[in-house]
Formats: C-alpha cells, structure tokens, sequence
C-alpha cells in the first residue's frame, strides 16, 4: 500500500485485527486511550510497566517460535523479567535498515499495515519499521495523549489551524508526520502541508528534494485561526528566522503590510513543534540559540491570552519506537509515555546507570508495539534528571553516536544479533 489510509479508516482496520480481542492486546489499547496515566505516581507507573514486560513476553513467545527460542537462550524467563532482561533483547537501530526489520516480525503479525522509515539523511539505506493499522491506532491515541500533556491543554476538536514544513508525501515514509497528520485529523484541525516534494529530482534524501509551497505558507500567515500549530525540523525554524533577519527595512515593511509578517502571530495556545534532528544540516546553531533567534519573530499568548515567549517544543523518536519522547523548552525536559521503558546504559560497561546526570546510550522499550518485540539502542546519548512529575525522571538530549561507537555498540549486542543475522525473512 502506497497511501497511509484517514484516520477513521485505521480505527476500522484496528478493529478488525485477529488480536483486538486479544487480552493482552484489549489492555494495551484500554491504556492507549487512558489519560488518567499521566497523573499517576512514578511507582505506580513503573509496577505498570513491569506487569506490561511480563505479559508482552507471554504475548510474543505465543505468536513467534523466534522469540520463543531467543528468550530461551538468554535465559529470560517472561514470567519473572526485569529490566536488565531488555538490556539483553535490545538491538542497535542500525540493524533495522533496510529489510532487516523483517526477521523481528512476530509469525502471524497483521497483513494490513505500513511500512516507515528514517529520513535517509544519515544513511543512503535508511531505518525501516513496519507498523500494523491496530498499532497506527494505537499510536494515535497514546501520542496524542502525551502531546497534549507537554503542550499543556487539550486540543479543541476543530479549532486552530496548523502548517507542517514537509511535503504531504513524506506522511507516508515518515512515522513523526504520519503521527501528525493522524493526530490532526483525529481532532478535526486543518494541517497545511507547507513543502513539495521535487519528482524530477532523483538524487538526494526526501528533506533535501523539498521546496516551499508558498500558497500554504501565505493562508497559514495570514489565517486568522487559533492557536497555530507549526511543525517542522529544527533546521526549518532556523532558515525562516534567517530570512527574516535577512529582509530590507522596505521588505519588511512590504511584508508587514501586505500579509502582516514578521513577527508571526500564532495566538492563544501556538506552539512550534520541533521534530528529526539536524536534517543534514551540520552547521546549525544549538537548539537554545534557533528559540532565542526564533522568539524574535514568532509571537504567541498563553493559555489565558496573555503574550508568552512563544511555547517550543522538540519530539525524539518517531522512527522506531511508536511512543516519542516530547520536552517543553523552559518547563520540562524530554519525558517519555507513561508505558514506555526508557534506560541508560553506561557507553563503557553497558550495564544500567542510576545515577542522575550521568551521560549513557540511550534504550527504548515500548510495549504498545506488537508487531516485533520493540526494544532498541537508536543511537543516542543522553542523560536524566530526578522530576516530580509522573515519570520521576526528565531525559537531556546530550549527542548522537559516533560511527565508532556505533561499532562498538553492535559488537556489545552480539548475542540477540547473531540471531537476527541467521533468522531467514519473513516476509
């Protein structure tokens, strides 16, 4: 299938899914759906979350003789697993390119689905994860939750207008703007696409084929619609700042009377949205500097209307975990879902750090995933800090791996990837 179906169209397709009756599959899309989480203790959650390991490794032994034998072999046994068993299951996301994703599929996973991938803005053979419509569904409704919660307030179904700085064709390559586009439908606002994609072109990644559209840029400017919801990489925040520093005091004052920028008005509740890393750009400020620079242009009011710094945000993941990590520049670090799993592990020993501040490579584990067991070391750096909020713990993005380190991380998870090497294709 080459077009990601609407978002109603998921939800039947999720429940037709041999396993919507599943019990274990019926808890997990209850909890997709159950914003009381995110106002639970961190020991509540973290007791969840263990009960949730044991019960996805019944799930999986059941529906694939691969895990069945890989957690023989690790010794790991469902009924009793802690997190160090997920250090032993977890495979460096290196090992998803290409088709490789297909030798961790479970034997009976759902036919109807999607297949994603990374930016391929890092690697000519990108990050590939397919996902099933019940966990299209699934992540909807769990992201969906957890944006709003960074965000600060729910979204209003049918109110405000929002412009993602990408093409509509990458909704159906790319997992953070398929998620938003679905999140976006599901809550009735209208998402402007704010880029095309150039077909003629043949060479280069998707990011680097873009080019404005700038009938949906001009209607998302002028819109009198609130809140404004702008997503885009970093390094689209940095480029629009620029111009904007870039223009004449004639421009500007053109541009100010014809279509009312800069600043940029996003009203009540707006909110820039960060996603994807630097994009292939290796000369970008740090992400404090693109807000400071930003802020100068972009203007919003908070909640009660009163004018606020404008709100940003920066989502993490989106590629191979269905949940992201999402933080609020000023007022919280990157905090996972409540049912995601996420460790340290220390770069020298690979065994788990506890210690706060401490940087480690970064582990996700993401139980609402059923598809393939979703464990696994996306190459990052990270540190965390002690919170009060429902989590305990505030993640910092600190660095991406080197290639070396890379290197050395796959040597460390040899056990789980030679058989992954010698698993035959699924599909």
């Amino acid at each position: 299938m080459s077009e990601l179906p609407n978002i109603d169209e998921i939800y039947l397709s999720a429940q037709r899914s041999k396993f919507f009756s599943d019990p274990h599959v019926k808890r997990l899309w209850e909890l997709s759906g159950d914003a009381t989480l995110f106002s639970k203790s961190p020991d509540y959650l973290m007791s969840l979350r263990k009960t949730l390991l044991r019960d996805s490794l019944k799930f999986f032994t059941r529906h694939s003789s691969f895990y069945a034998d890989l957690l023989e072999r690790l010794e790991i046994d469902p009924q009793a697993a802690e997190l160090p068993d997920l250090v032993k299951l977890a495979v460096p996301s290196d090992m998803l390119r290409g088709d490789e994703y297909r030798k961790l599929l479970i034997d009976d996973f759902d036919r109807e689905g999607f297949v994603f991938s990374s930016s391929g803005t890092t690697s000519s053979n990108p990050v590939r994860v397919y996902r099933s419509f019940l966990e299209l569904a699934i992540m909807t409704r769990a992201n969906t939750l957890l944006f709003e919660y960074v965000y600060g307030n729910v979204l209003k179904e049918g109110v405000g207008l929002a412009l993602f700085l990408a093409a509509r064709e990458l909704r159906n390559k790319l997992n953070f703007v398929a998620f938003v586009d679905l999140a976006l439908q599901g809550k009735k606002i209208k998402l402007l696409y704010g880029m095309d994609l150039v077909k003629e072109v043949s060479s280069g990644s998707q990011w680097q084929r873009l080019v404005p559209n700038k009938k949906s840029i001009m209607e998302f400017l002028k819109s009198k619609d609130e809140p404004k919801l702008l997503f885009t990489a970093p390094a689209g925040v940095h480029l629009l700042t620029k111009e904007f520093e870039g223009m004449s005091l004639v421009k500007r004052f053109m541009s100010k009377l014809l279509v009312g920028v800069p600043p940029v008005d996003l009203g009540t509740g707006g909110v820039i949205v960060t996603g994807g890393g630097t994009k292939g750009f290796t000369d970008l400020p740090p992400y404090d500097v693109i807000v400071g620079n930003a802020r100068k242009f972009f203007k919003a009011r908070d909640f009660s209307g009163r004018e606020t710094p404008t709100p940003f945000m920066d989502v993490l993941g989106m590629t191979e975990t269905l949940t992201a990590l999402i933080d609020r520049y000023g007022v919280m670090h990157k905090i996972p879902h409540p049912l995601q799993e996420v460790f340290l592990l220390d770069p020298k020993t690979y065994e788990l750090i506890e210690e706060p501040g401490k940087e480690g490579i970064l582990g996700i584990y993401d139980p609402l995933a059923i598809s393939w067991l979703e464990v696994f070391l996306p190459g990052d750096v990270m540190k965390f800090v002690e919170s009060n909020r429902y989590y305990g713990r505030e993640y910092i993005y600190v660095r991406r791996l080197t290639k070396d380190e890379g290197w050395d991380l796959q040597r460390a998870c040899g056990g789980t990837l030679e058989e992954l090497m010698s698993r035959r294709d699924v599909v």
